[in-house]
């Protein structure tokens, strides 16, 4: 009987062996069946800083940009919004509305707007993911929602966009659908948004994408992965390797919540030759990005 028993447990035991083996192999499969531009072949050194460029696209330009820098020694996660309108001089590019950093989406695309943000900073950017209002929705629906309160009253309508916007002051939220209205959120129809304008867009921003990494790093790693298979494949677009993800994947479980650390670049608003744009202070900059600048 004893014998038995212990049959049945070493039979148990390699069952779940193989089923684990088989949840990371198809894990793996996945990884290495995504899209990937070149660009960034390289397998990546255990311990060392790796800093990625999150652009949000919409109607083909860069609406959201934050830089996230993951020191995989520390195991914290630093994330830098970088306002839309900041000002950005480029060489041979004339005009003042492409003077903005989001207009480097323009011709270069996601690497266009990476060389801006290395030129602007000072710190290397070393991947880049780029995703859409379509990604954003299928993927929190892929992981079974965000709960976000809404912060104020929103109504907004725009016919030609198919947008309806209508949310109650202190309602929470939580389908893809409504999460992508939120973000696309600025103000009303008779006027009133976000008393700090941008930057208030910019937090509920930062909040939606901390609320979604803590429900993706706090659960089961393969299976949330599997779930965001179909999503990430349709609508994000990035230069890393399976190797890289799977690699960065791993480390990043080990992060907790607290060390999630979500900032915008000190400036303020400038009127130049007739349009509002963000323009950083440099010195301020440069002390937030310290840590990114002294690991390059």
């Amino acid at each position: 009987m004893e014998i038995r028993k212990k049959v049945l447990f070493r039979n148990l035991i390699i069952l779940i062996l193989l089923i684990a083996l088989g949840g990371y192999g198809y894990f793996y499969y996945f990884l290495n069946s995504l899209s990937v531009a070149g660009g960034a072949e390289g397998y990546p050194v255990p311990g060392k800083r790796v800093n990625v460029l999150v652009l949000g696209v919409a109607n083909g330009l860069a609406d959201s940009i934050m830089l996230a820098s993951f020191n995989p020694g520390e195991k914290d996660v630093q994330i830098y919004s970088i306002p839309r309108d900041t000002y950005y001089q480029r060489k041979g590019v004339s005009g003042t509305a492409q003077r903005k950093i989001n207009a480097s989406y323009g011709k270069g695309k996601a690497d266009g707007v990476v060389k801006s943000v290395e030129g602007l900073t000072g710190v290397p950017v070393h991947y880049y993911v780029q995703i859409d209002y379509d990604a954003v929705e299928s993927i929190v629906d892929a992981v079974g929602g965000i709960k976000v309160e809404v912060p104020q009253n929103m109504s907004y309508d725009d016919p030609a966009d198919d947008l309806h916007i209508k949310f109650e002051k202190g309602q929470v939220i939580s389908k893809g659908e409504d999460i992508v209205k939120i973000l696309r959120w600025r103000k009303n129809n008779k006027g009133g948004g976000y008393k700090e304008g941008d930057l208030g867009r910019i937090k509920m921003q930062q909040e939606v994408v901390k609320l979604g990494i803590e429900k993706v790093i706090k659960g089961n790693l393969v299976l949330n992965f599997m779930k965001l298979q179909g999503p990430i494949q349709e609508n994000v677009k990035t230069n890393m390797t399976p190797k890289q993800m799977m690699f960065y994947i791993t480390k990043a479980s080990s992060v907790k919540s607290e060390n999630i650390n979500l900032q915008t670049l000190h400036g303020g608003s400038k009127n130049i030759n007739g349009l509002s744009f963000f323009v950083v202070n440099k010195e301020k900059m440069q002390d937030m990005l310290k840590d990114l600048l002294e690991d390059k």
